[in-house]
């Protein structure tokens, strides 16, 4: 884990951050030249990782923490091996609608932690 923060590629620092934003924005980007800027599957994908926090939303204590029963849903849709599965699947099977998922849901993260939104702690709050 220190390695990960000392190389830069961590929300926590402002290397990282700068460097998630711009994964997020191209990965955008991207989805939007390859399934249109109005593709309701780029979209969809790029804001679904927070259903999460709708889920949790009516029992969160106050606005930074979540509820517990929350927390492994959020870290699990917000975590980079999402869109990496739907990326994978895009690139064995040539499918188009799986690539601008992937990339609308890469999307998301690279900009949340760019805002300094990463995994959630067993308590619900931010690390």
């Amino acid at each position: 884990m220190n390695a990960v923060r000392r190389s830069g590629w961590s929300y926590h620092h402002p290397v990282g951050r700068a460097l998630s934003g711009t994964v997020g924005v191209a990965a955008l980007v991207a989805g939007a030249r390859l399934g249109g800027v109005r593709s309701r599957v780029l979209w969809t994908t790029a804001v679904l990782p927070d259903v999460a926090l709708l889920y949790g939303i009516a029992a969160a204590p106050d606005f930074e923490r979540l509820p517990g029963y929350a927390v492994r849903p959020y870290n699990v849709l917000h975590s980079p091996a999402v869109p990496a599965a739907l990326l994978t699947l895009a690139a064995v099977t040539g499918s188009r609608t799986a690539a601008v998922a992937g990339l609308g849901w890469l999307g998301h993260i690279g900009v949340d932690r760019a805002f300094g939104y990463g995994p959630r702690r067993p308590d619900g709050l931010r690390h």
